[in-house]
């Protein structure tokens, strides 16, 4: 499927429904690339305890969310994760260009959650900065079964939508517009989450 195609559904789930799920943003070797990556920072201990706030208003709260991420660069050499943010850009300036979003800028972090971590019903925009406009995460785990748990609940006006975090599965919805939560899983449940700004 052309690029074009799959950034139009996107944004016609978007429009439609205000959340989008798509597996066919990124290739397999992409994802593959992310996944070790991933695992490699595990295995080294570079992940770091993930905290609710930002830069003026920062702490770290296990009881509202309990992951560990690293971010990614944005100069990244590294080739999956180069390869993810330039596709991340075309989708931005595909954003820009149909739609006038006015995109300049994104941020992204791995983030790995443990048997039975969670990250509670929540914004992702903060109230004292309101710049992170469109919320992304993409998830990078083998053979996931429904019986492991970890959905993305997403809170809609009339429902609850749960999404599991799939294989190469993407999320896309507006950051200051959709309430969501992270349950909790039986397995460990990776993934690679960013905003655009």
């Amino acid at each position: 499927m052309q690029e074009n195609t799959i950034y139009e559904d996107v944004i016609s789930q978007l429009l439609n429904r205000r959340y989008a799920v798509s597996n066919q943003l990124f290739p397999e070797e992409t994802l593959l690339g992310l996944y070790e990556e991933l695992c490699r920072q595990e295995n080294e201990d570079e992940l770091r305890r993930a905290g609710i706030g930002n830069r003026f208003n920062f702490e770290v709260n296990k009881t509202v969310r309990s992951d560990e991420i690293k971010w990614v660069n944005n100069l990244t050499e590294h080739v999956a994760e180069k390869n993810y943010l330039t596709l991340v850009s075309g989708f931005t300036e595909y954003l820009n260009r149909t739609c006038f979003t006015s995109i300049k800028q994104h941020e992204f972090h791995y983030a790995l959650f443990s048997p039975g971590a969670v990250f509670k019903r929540h914004l992702d925009c903060f109230k004292n900065d309101p710049s992170r406009r469109i919320s992304m995460v993409t998830y990078l785990n083998p053979e996931w079964k429904e019986a492991n748990g970890g959905a993305l609940r997403l809170y809609l006006e009339t429902e609850e939508v749960a999404v599991l975090p799939t294989w190469g599965t993407t999320v896309i919805f507006r950051s200051d517009d959709l309430e969501h939560e992270v349950m909790p899983a039986i397995e460990k449940r990776y993934s690679i989450t960013g905003w655009l700004k």
